[in-house]
């Protein structure tokens, strides 16, 4: 795509002008201060493309009217990835585009001359027939790379590039005749750009004889009370005291029922109104940092009720709401003080210290396995098993004589026990019927009614995430540092290798100057068969897709360590066509006839086999291509939640 020094967003063609589809940038990759300037940029370009008028813009953003027009043309020029620069063109201090000369070169008489920056290129494009000589030498290997990566044959095809020269009638005044080495230098960087345009052009001059294919895709102190909503969060993990059904299927086509004793909840809880923000369901013997961050990704992001159930008469109440959904500008709303508990999962790694750092938290640890530390979110889980946990069917009680373990208990009749994706319909009602319940504490007003109150009586607005963590609530997980690899010689396409599994995509495997770069990969530990990359300098790469088998089924990052291990002690095989997941299955249903348990990894292949079946062939349209800048559209988002400093606004 051709573009002018400046554009205005009347000339920005219609299939451009949905900003969500540009390649993004990973704001947590730049400095302090570039990431202010690039933030400034960004919601310039967003207003104005939005329709606000430049004098807004201006105020807003401290851009001029001269220097956006700039940027905007800067965002649509082509990226060597084939799309648009998006978004990433607005990266401070990074080019958009190669030099190019424009003046030409003067005849001179020989000897060592300055002023030739660009010259060989300019020469080039001037005569198409010496690029299309350098293009066949290539293409026949006169010139090569080496073992090392040097140039092979160049003062041959120097040489042979000089006579094409003199029948073009250039003299001895004219370049590259002109320079002390007649052009050599820029003339093995010319054939270096012109060998390495894609992946099979660099490894077939490596001296590759098999190149791999393209990846096709896939079929304030928190010790004071607080005064308003979103002053303080309590967080907190509880074992849920009921037992969960599993039911596999085995090849004959009959149902096994089997259970799970061990289920996590992590609730976020807002402490001035009580109401509940956000939560995540663990089936796991014990959390971990992924899971916490999940738990903050679904407090942060809309919510909204279920059209439907699955279990006959479960309806919400009449006044039982989400927070996000009876008070919209609570929507990514994020909080000052986190208050949690000093446990081994929430600072591995120092996660919730990272994720409130990004959006504009303080945090509180407090001293482990001490409750009255955080009074609310413990009161709320005893009012959780209240009202259901202890209720249900196949409850284990608070403890061993806890009555209502014996009167519960199914006598032994698993199918009788609540499948997992009941258990997430429940807490779905009984949080967002809870929100809409009195409170003593209130003053007998529910935690959504209080929340409006507080709001209408301050009249202030909620600090919200900002803008690219909003469409991309996966960078909120912690960074995963790749190194790209890729063998020009052997015709291996670029790739990165992120737990026991390659990843690549047509973007990256035509990336063939960045192999042996850092890669910042994001993941979604629910579903690793796509994940996200971005440049060091922190530029949009874009989705990555696991190689085969890997991405047939969703699976989690539990179960795929699980698969590999016992793929290492060599009880399980599923080869190259084979689906993990399956096999995984196939093995616990042969070793699983006698027990009455199963793991926990089990639950989540059974779930991650009913889910990739019920979304039928959803994989064939999730595609991980370079969509080129001059397309009818651009590429799809295909990560899930994808929907990511000063970081809030």
């Amino acid at each position: 795509m051709d573009s002018t020094r400046s554009m205005t967003r009347n000339t920005l063609a219609s299939d451009l002008q949905d900003l969500d589809a540009w390649p993004t940038v990973d704001p947590s990759a730049l400095t302090e201060a570039r990431r202010k300037l690039f933030n400034r940029r960004e919601q310039a370009i967003r207003r104005y493309v939005a329709g606000q008028s430049l004098v807004v813009v201006e105020g807003a953003t401290g851009i001029k009217r001269g220097q956006l027009y700039q940027l905007l043309a800067r965002c649509i020029l082509r990226h060597p990835d084939g799309r648009i620069q998006g978004f990433r063109g607005l990266l401070p201090h990074a080019r958009t585009r190669n030099y190019v000369r424009t003046k030409a070169t003067r005849a001179s008489a020989p000897g060592k001359h300055a002023g030739a920056s660009g010259a060989m290129a300019q020469l080039l494009d001037r005569y198409e027939v010496l690029k299309v000589f350098l293009e066949r030498q290539i293409r026949l290997r006169k010139v090569y790379f080496g073992d090392r990566g040097e140039l092979r044959g160049l003062s041959a095809t120097h040489r042979a590039f000089l006579n094409q020269c003199r029948e073009l009638n250039l003299t001895s005044r004219h370049y590259p005749f002109n320079q002390d080495l007649q052009g050599i230098r820029s003339l093995a960087m010319a054939i270096r750009r012109l060998a390495t345009q894609t992946f099979s052009q660099a490894a077939h001059a490596t001296g590759a004889h098999h190149v791999q294919p393209i990846i096709p895709p896939a079929s304030i102190s928190p010790h004071h009370a607080a005064t308003r909503p979103f002053e303080i969060v309590e967080f907190d993990g509880h074992r849920l005291d009921i037992r969960l059904r599993v039911r596999i299927t085995d090849p004959l086509g009959f149902e096994q029922d089997f259970e799970l004793e061990r289920v996590w909840l992590l609730v976020l809880l807002d402490v001035c109104t009580r109401a509940v923000l956000g939560w995540h369901l663990a089936l796991a013997s014990e959390y971990n940092r992924h899971d916490v961050i999940k738990a903050i990704q679904n407090a942060l992001q809309p919510r909204r009720k279920r059209a439907s159930f699955s279990i006959s008469g479960l309806r919400y109440d009449m006044r039982g709401a989400f927070v996000s959904e009876a008070i919209r500008q609570a929507e990514y709303a994020t909080w000052d003080w986190l208050c949690y508990d000093n446990a081994r999962c929430h600072f591995a790694g120092d996660t919730l210290a990272v994720v409130c750092d990004m959006i504009g938290s303080h945090i509180d640890a407090g001293p482990y396995a001490e409750p009255n530390e955080r009074p609310y979110i413990e009161r709320f889980f005893g009012t959780v098993g209240s009202t259901l946990s202890h209720r249900l069917p196949g409850t284990t009680g608070t403890c061993a004589q806890d009555v209502r373990r014996a009167l519960s208990d199914p006598n032994g009749n698993a199918s009788l026990l609540v499948s997992s994706d009941e258990l997430t319909e429940l807490l779905d009602v009984t949080f967002a019927n809870y929100n809409g319940t009195p409170h003593d504490g209130l003053g007998a007003r529910s935690p959504i009614e209080a929340m409006r109150h507080f709001m209408q009586r301050d009249g202030s607005t909620l600090r919200t995430l900002s803008e690219p963590y909003r469409r991309n609530l996966i960078l909120l997980q912690p960074v995963h540092i790749a190194v790209i690899r890729g063998n020009l010689r052997r015709g291996v396409r670029p790739y990165i290798n992120l737990y026991g599994v390659r990843y690549s995509s047509t973007v990256l495997g035509e990336a063939t100057h960045q192999i042996g770069e850092p890669l910042r990969v994001y993941i979604d530990p629910d579903d690793m068969r796509v994940v996200m990359a971005f440049l060091e300098n922190g530029a949009e790469v874009g989705p990555l897709r696991a190689a085969r088998p890997w991405d047939h089924t969703p699976h989690s990052l539990r179960l795929r360590r699980e698969v590999l291990r016992l793929k290492r002690l060599r009880e399980i095989d599923y080869g190259e066509s084979g689906d993990p997941v399956e096999a995984y299955l196939n093995h616990q249903r042969r070793n699983a006839k006698s027990k009455r348990r199963v793991t926990h990894r089990v639950a989540e292949a059974a779930r991650a086999v009913e889910q990739g079946s019920a979304s039928g062939n959803r994989l064939a349209t999730e595609t991980v291509t370079a969509t080129p800048a001059t397309s009818d559209r651009l590429p799809a988002r295909v990560i899930p939640e994808l929907g990511k400093g000063q970081i809030f606004r």
